[in-house]
Order: structure tokens, then sequence, then C-alpha cells
């Protein structure tokens, strides 16, 4: 039996853990790159720069609702779960996504190649860890009910609309 404490401190580790990564990846990594090699003004074409910072915004958003709904409903104060509903019935690798939003957003906003060009890299790496190792051993870990949940939930694309 898990005790509410040690839940909770499972839980603040985790997010912990999240909030650390996705800053790393979407943050830190960006603007090194960034300060290395800077993009061109970030003002001189609107749209791009409206189009960037809504993508920031939307993965940002959907980076934090991810790391929140995994950490609150994949420990729900006992065991690990499948994490099946919330931003994960739209798409199943929503922090993957999300941070790749960001960062395309980053690319359109400081209108910087290199940093496009990153998350491409991140993209494939993402795609390849995910098929080699990920979901391999979600199968392993939760059988049917994942194999279910992959057939009606797709990998990459979200589906706008929620599944039934």
């Amino acid at each position: 039996m898990v005790t509410r404490f040690a839940a909770v401190r499972v839980f603040v580790m985790l997010m912990t853990f999240r909030l650390l990564v996705g800053f790393i990846i979407a943050v830190w990594s960006p603007y090194s790159i960034l300060s290395m090699h800077p993009g061109r003004p970030f003002l001189d074409f609107i749209p791009l720069s409206i189009a960037g910072l809504l993508l920031v915004a939307t993965g940002t958003a959907g980076y934090l609702w991810c790391a929140w709904d995994f950490a609150s409903i994949g420990l729900s104060f006992g065991p690990p779960m499948l994490v099946a509903r919330g931003v994960y019935g739209l798409v199943r690798h929503p922090m993957y996504f999300s941070l790749l939003l960001m960062l395309i957003g980053e690319s359109l906003l400081f209108k910087s190649w290199r940093v496009f060009g990153y998350a491409c890299v991140l993209a494939l790496l993402s795609h390849a860890f995910v098929m080699i190792y990920e979901e391999p051993s979600m199968v392993k870990r939760w059988g049917a009910a994942y194999l279910q949940y992959s057939k009606e939930v797709p990998r990459w694309l979200p589906r706008l609309r929620r599944r039934s």
C-alpha cells in the first residue's frame, strides 16, 4: 500500500523531472543554438511571428497538460496505470508532439533554420525511440489495453475529435 506522502513525493518528483526535461529540450537547447547563431530580427514578418507564438503557446500548454495528466492520472495514488484520456485521448505521444510544436514555433519566431533542424532531428529520434523501445514496452506492460488504445488513438497527429 502506497502512503499518501509517498504518492505526493513521487508526483512532485515526476512533475519536476518532466518540467526539467521540457525546459532543456524546448528552452535551453534552442537558446544555446540561437546564442551561437542568432536568427533574423523576430518581428520583421508579423504573420510568421504570430504563427510561431501560437505554436509555442499551444505546445507549452499541451506539454504542461500532458505532464499533469501523466503524473496525476498515471499515478492516481496507487500503482501506475495506462493514461488514455485527456490529451492522451487525442494523440498517443502528446509530450513529444507538444515539444515539437514549441520548437517549430521557436524556429518560426526567430527565423532560425538551425532550430528547425534541431526540431527535425528530435522528431526522428523521438520516432525511433517510440518505435524501438517505448511502444513495445507499453505492450509488454499493459497488453491488450494498450493494443486497443493504439488502434483508437493516432501516434503523432492528433485527432481533433475525441475517441468514444
